[in-house]
């Protein structure tokens, strides 16, 4: 399964794609993160691995980047980065990390002033996922770039399920709302994961979204927000994060969907 997290920027989508992982691989599935937020510079961090070598820069950076996936184009062509059917086993073993069994690849990062929009990022990710073929005991994170841009370049088109982080914040929950609508025009389902939640903020989050899409409700932790703030690995377990792991290994993908914009 191919799960897309996302969400406004700082709802905490990074955080949640970790903690995410690790239950998942507790519980004794194969997990791979694929980090595609060209702006997240810690996410290896967060996993405890270390920072592996970042696929756009080993396709030879943007110049050589362009040409690959030209190449990929082609579904017949095959290379070292794309093969017609991607693996968690055949993937560029330069451009994985690893860390407790969990699996991370990073597409892409803005490094420099000038160097140019995200766009040929959002193009490695797309061309990944569209080969990448898992199977039943496996599940593949993507960490999104913050807000709704990845929907524009079809970057979700292949997944099996939107995930979308929701903070206490007008502009989160209406972002969500957005968000499962533009993923039902793709035929994929979207649900809520609502983050940093107490008590005096729980009612007004939920009135603004259909209930019975929020999986779960992460509340606020000091723990987290410190590992966070050291940069260091994330090893809260939290009965959330099992409820929200428990709704994703008995998810089963509709064969059809009913789209209401």
């Amino acid at each position: 399964m191919k799960i897309m997290i996302c969400g406004k920027g700082g709802c905490g989508k990074s955080t949640l794609t970790i903690l995410l992982a690790r239950a998942l691989a507790e519980s004794g599935k194969k997990v791979l993160v694929i980090d595609a937020d060209e702006s997240n510079l810690c996410l290896h961090r967060l996993l405890g691995a270390h920072q592996p070598e970042i696929m756009m820069d080993a396709m030879g950076g943007r110049k050589g980047t362009r040409e690959v996936l030209k190449q990929a184009a082609d579904h017949e062509h095959e290379d070292d980065f794309f093969k017609q059917v991607m693996t968690l086993d055949n993937l560029p073993g330069e451009c994985l990390a690893e860390a407790d069994g969990i699996k991370l690849l990073v597409v892409g990062k803005i490094k420099e002033f000038g160097e140019g929009c995200a766009c040929m990022i959002g193009g490695i990710s797309k061309a990944v996922l569209a080969r990448l073929q898992e199977k039943a005991d496996e599940i593949v994170l993507i960490d999104a770039e913050a807000g709704l841009e990845h929907f524009g370049r079809q970057v979700d088109k292949n997944c099996d399920l939107v995930i979308c982080v929701v903070d206490p914040n007008y502009e989160s929950i209406q972002m969500a709302e957005r968000a499962r609508q533009i993923a039902a025009g793709a035929g994929v389902q979207t649900y809520f994961i609502l983050n940093k939640v107490d008590g005096e903020v729980l009612e007004a989050m939920t009135a603004g979204l259909d209930r019975q899409r929020i999986i779960a409700a992460i509340p606020r932790n000091n723990e987290i927000f410190l590992q966070n703030l050291k940069g260091q690995p994330l090893t809260a377990d939290m009965p959330q994060i099992a409820a929200a792991c428990s709704f994703i290994t008995s998810y089963r993908k509709p064969l059809s969907l009913n789209i209401k914009m």
